[in-house]
């Protein structure tokens, strides 16, 4: 076991899976921006019909999020030694972890599989169903859920970090607070509020610095080792 956890435990790991991540959270937004349509959802729908590159590449990208983003809770859970580590508080943590990227790959993955097989049929109510820009569709609920998750993972991973010093400590706060714009945010969702439901755009801002934080301390871990 101890050898399979190695990795999270490399300085190395820490400097280029943040370098990594921290990339995947600056980009996304562009792509976001680039496949941006305006209309109602079923104007929005004729246009990805008629052309979908551009929104096929944003959630094919999109797609690397959980993955990386669970890559650096996983560093952050065994990659860290802390006072408060409490290895059950760890386990419930990678079981809510493996949920999002659950959740969050099936939002994600089914804007270039499911989506496009509905509109090909021409069934307009499933291809409904499954627009992400639609908040009354199945991929967004996903997406929601995914994030809740997260927020749990966040809340039970970061515990340890709370309580440290320095840039631990900082990393831990700014989990919790992502994690608690998270569950904002799907409260907004449930109560059908856009405007609470915007926390989850704050809750993603909040995970570029974490990124550059992981860096620090990869670089951190190197000079001390």
């Amino acid at each position: 076991m101890e050898n399979k956890l190695s990795l999270f435990k490399k300085p190395s790991s820490f400097i280029y899976g943040g370098i990594i991540f921290t990339t995947i959270i600056v980009l996304w937004p562009i792509f976001m921006v680039l496949a941006e349509m305006g209309g109602d959802v079923q104007e929005q729908l004729a246009l990805i019909a008629h052309n979908s590159t551009v929104y096929r590449w944003n959630f094919m990208f999109a797609t690397l999020i959980a993955p990386a983003t669970a890559f650096i809770m996983l560093l952050l859970a065994y990659g860290v030694q802390a006072k408060k580590h409490k290895p059950a508080l760890i386990s419930v943590g990678e079981f809510a972890l493996a949920l999002y990227v659950l959740s969050v790959s099936i939002s994600y993955v089914s804007q270039y599989s499911t989506l496009f097989n509905h509109i090909a049929n021409g069934n307009l109510e499933r291809s409904e169903n499954w627009f992400f820009l639609n908040p009354d569709s199945y991929a967004y609920l996903f997406n929601q859920l995914g994030y809740t998750f997260f927020a749990i993972s966040a809340f039970l991973i970061g515990y340890k970090l709370i309580f440290e010093k320095g840039l631990i400590r900082l990393i831990g706060l700014l989990l919790w607070l992502s994690g608690a714009l998270s569950i904002i945010a799907f409260i907004g969702y449930i109560a059908r509020n856009e405007l609470i439901n915007t926390a989850t755009v704050a809750s993603g801002i909040l995970m570029l610095p974490i990124g550059i934080l992981v860096i620090l301390l990869g670089i951190k871990m190197k000079r001390n080792k």
